[in-house]
């Protein structure tokens, strides 16, 4: 498995859900985590108060194992 960080940008609405998209997808999470507070700088300073940054770590599977279909329940 592969770990990748994504640094997600929320936007807050009052009367319906957060829209959150992905910024930008890093492998060290120390980086993205610098990332993303600058970020949230800069959104600070355009005055966007509704918007955040933050970072999540996924897990991919890697592409190059191979399923046995016998690994997989039915």
């Amino acid at each position: 498995m592969t770990q990748t960080n994504l640094i997600l940008k929320i936007v807050r609405f009052n009367n319906i859900d957060p829209l959150i998209t992905i910024e930008l997808s890093m492998d060290s999470y120390s980086d993205a985590r610098d990332i993303a507070d600058k970020l949230g700088d800069i959104a600070k300073a355009k005055g966007e108060k509704t918007t955040t940054y933050s970072v999540q770590t996924i897990e991919i599977p890697s592409l190059d194992k191979k399923v046995d279909d016998d690994e997989i329940p039915f």
